[in-house]
């Protein structure tokens, strides 16, 4: 299933998705942002079930799952959501996928500041182990800045389309991440995030990531 991203973001961002959920082999992943006000999350990309129907669904940030995270700036393992009073059953059931369970992360930028949530639904790990929320921690945080709308290629003197070299770069540093932890294997988890979020953090900050 290709992913879906809404109007005037990165496709880098809809590449992020795709990997993420590979990643945990998770039933969906999808990405919102908080607005200027910090009173909603808009939901702007996503990959897996229900994700055209998520894409561009705004909800309070005092909502859901990823509205905890987003309030809190801490990640969330969910095993049950229909057993939590924070679960937005109705926004999920507009999508027409309800998930079992939701792992949800904090995008911070580079002053510590929220600006958006990773949510991955149903993933096939151990949805509540250290690494799995170190490894979405690290994702989440790599993410947020391709959540900048004016990040989205414009049309070159060509005709072609030019690239922001720092979101290029930081769109591969997600990847690699992604890359390195699915080598390593849970087994190792640990280590070869420790070392894979080190490494990529370095190279993120050449890119600008501030």
């Amino acid at each position: 299933m290709t992913s879906v991203i809404a109007p005037g973001y990165d496709p880098a961002l809809g590449r992020s998705v795709e990997a993420v959920r590979a990643l945990f082999a998770a039933a969906a992943c999808s990405v919102a942002l908080v607005d200027d006000e910090g009173g909603e999350l808009r939901f702007v990309a996503s990959d897996g079930a229900g994700a055209e129907e998520i894409v561009s669904v705004s909800i309070p940030v005092s909502r859901g799952i990823a509205g905890w995270a987003a309030m809190s700036g801490q990640p969330i393992a969910v095993r049950d959501v229909q057993a939590d009073p924070r679960f937005a059953r109705d926004v999920a059931e507009s999508t027409r996928y309800v998930p079992s369970s939701i792992l949800a992360a904090p995008m911070m930028d580079g002053d510590g500041d929220v600006v958006g949530v990773t949510s991955v639904l149903d993933p096939s790990v151990d949805e509540a182990s250290d690494w799995t929320l170190h490894v979405l921690g690290t994702l989440a945080s790599h993410m947020a800045m391709l959540l900048r709308p004016e990040a989205v290629p414009e049309a070159g003197p060509s005709g072609g389309s030019t690239t922001d070299p720092a979101l290029d770069g930081l769109g591969r540093d997600v990847l690699r991440l992604v890359e390195a932890w699915q080598s390593a294997g849970q087994s190792a988890g640990q280590s070869a995030g420790q070392s894979a979020g080190q490494s990529a953090g370095q190279s993120a900050g050449q890119s600008g990531v501030r």
